[in-house]
């Protein structure tokens, strides 16, 4: 019985430190490519893969064309078109290529802009791609940590 009494006390003492252990860091941000859909506060993400002239040996396994398939310098990969949904927040920070100087006012800089305004990001797409919804043929750069958008990103070279 003594034995019992011990071992149930060790298990409670066990028990107790791990309760007691702070909490680790969750997860590392996931760095994803892909095309986008927002609604609401959701992101719909359809992942892709950008492969550059330099991917010699993903462009050899998919049997691309240097000559015809990379135009632009790059080609766009999209295996399937499941979409991954994530939630955004107001923490959420976007960044993109102001073309259209709606929030810029320099017209000789690199039209970068940077925000956390959701409406802001949504004029952007809106005006500046004719597609509905907005932006279905543009890869964008997205950390995502638990569930959650970290950052969007646009960039320059990959725009139409």
């Amino acid at each position: 019985m003594k034995k019992l009494i011990i071992l149930l006390l060790a298990m409670v003492y066990v028990l107790a430190l791990v309760g007691c252990t702070p909490k680790r860091e969750q997860s590392e941000p996931e760095s994803l490519v892909g095309y986008i859909v927002i609604e609401d506060n959701t992101l719909y993400l359809d992942m892709v893969e950008v492969i550059t002239l330099e991917d010699i040996e993903r462009i050899t396994e998919l049997g691309l064309n240097q000559q015809d398939d990379f135009p632009n310098g790059y080609y766009i990969y999209n295996s399937d078109t499941e979409k991954d949904t994530y939630d955004l927040t107001d923490e959420t920070v976007y960044t993109f290529v102001d073309s259209n100087l709606l929030f810029v006012n320099d017209e000789g800089g690199d039209r970068s802009y940077t925000t956390t305004k959701k409406e802001e990001f949504i004029e952007h797409l809106s005006t500046s791609y004719s597609d509905l919804p907005p932006a279905q043929n543009v890869p964008f750069f997205i950390q995502v940590k638990d569930g959650k958008v970290i950052s969007i990103t646009e960039k320059f070279e990959f725009t139409i």
